[in-house]
């Protein structure tokens, strides 16, 4: 009888062994290769406190897992369960459930991707964000004329209107407007160097009146190589003590437009109407980029140029003049150039 007895006893502990066997790699399968894959990604928001369990239920209804106990055991035995992290997460059904976990260790969130572009508003930036994140520009625009805010980066300008520096950023899908309008700033923070201080000193300016006469540029200015020869026209008209005359002032001063200034804009009752008041501006226009900043800091030498006009020859170029004559000289032509190619079309 003994004999018999160890050999039923080798026969069950065998069909338990090669049992567990087949269940540890029914379990292994998704844990390190995953379910069938699927075609389309599937967003899974996790809010803060949000158990195993449910994120485990919240896949498995999404359809990125198939096996939310074995998710849920491999999760726990793995060290996985609490260091989950919350945000919105974009899975296919096939990762492993071991990338799964690690990617909601590691806070791998959906991110969105913004580009600013140079020359840019605060109304528009607000625009745009509003497109990508949802929120609402009013409560962005708020943040930009808020006195703690403007005080905590020692900013003397009305707004942060110049201080948004224009770059490409990611941000979390549910990003809050502080935190946008407070990562625009520490991008402006971290471009703006003690080289550029020094220069602005240098020159008799504060950083604020550099990114006034930066946004000016930037607001006149299509090709790049321009800036520092624009730049040097406004240094030379301030040196004389002479308006700006800046389109791009008078367009701030109506809200913002971006059309052609008519003639009969330049008197618009406004202290950002540079036809009207000596100086710069109370602050800056837009947001300018390093290019325009860096003009307004460098602006050409040896050029004692005071006027400049669109050549409207379709370059984006303008002409530079010294005298009036010459300016008006080069606005007739400029007239006449625009008139062909409109004819032309």
């Amino acid at each position: 009888m003994k004999p018999r007895l160890i050999w039923i006893a080798v026969i069950c502990v065998s069909i338990a062994l090669w049992s567990a066997a087949v269940l540890l790699l029914y379990a292994a399968v998704p844990v390190l290769q995953g379910d069938p894959a699927g075609a389309d990604p599937i967003r899974i928001g996790v809010d803060p406190g949000t158990s195993l369990r449910r994120v485990a239920d919240s896949l498995h209804t999404a359809g990125v897992v198939q096996h939310p106990v074995i998710f849920e055991r491999y999760a726990v035995l793995a060290g996985f369960d609490r260091q989950i992290r919350a945000g919105e997460y974009e899975f296919v059904a096939g990762e492993s459930y071991k990338r799964i976990l690690e990617r909601l260790r590691e806070g791998d969130i959906v991110q969105l991707r913004i580009t600013i572009r140079e020359g840019l508003t605060n109304r528009e930036i607000a625009l745009l964000v509003k497109r990508q994140l949802g929120f609402e520009p009013d409560s962005f625009l708020a943040l930009t004329t808020d006195p703690e805010l403007l005080r905590q980066y020692n900013i003397d300008s009305p707004s942060l209107e110049g201080y948004l520096f224009p770059d490409t950023y990611f941000f979390p899908t549910e990003s809050a407007p502080r935190q946008v309008v407070e990562a625009l700033l520490q991008r402006f923070f971290t471009a703006w160097t003690s080289e550029h201080e020094e220069r602005a000193r240098a020159l008799g300016m504060t950083r604020g009146q550099v990114l006034t006469l930066a946004s000016i540029i930037e607001g006149e200015v299509l090709v790049s190589a321009e800036s520092r020869r624009v730049s040097a026209v406004y240094h030379n008209r301030l040196r004389r003590n002479m308006l700006l005359q800046a389109d791009p002032t008078v367009l701030y001063a109506l809200g913002g437009v971006r059309r052609r200034v008519l003639y009969r804009d330049l008197t618009v009752d406004s202290p950002y109407n540079t036809y009207v008041n000596l100086g710069l501006p109370p602050g800056p226009i837009n947001n300018p980029g390093l290019v325009a900043i860096e003009a307004a800091l460098d602006p050409l030498e040896d050029t004692r140029e005071l006027y400049f006009v669109a050549a409207q020859d379709g370059s984006g170029r303008h002409v530079f003049s010294r005298t009036f004559r010459e300016h008006l000289r080069a606005k007739r032509q400029a007239a006449a150039r625009l008139g062909r190619r409109n004819s032309a079309r």
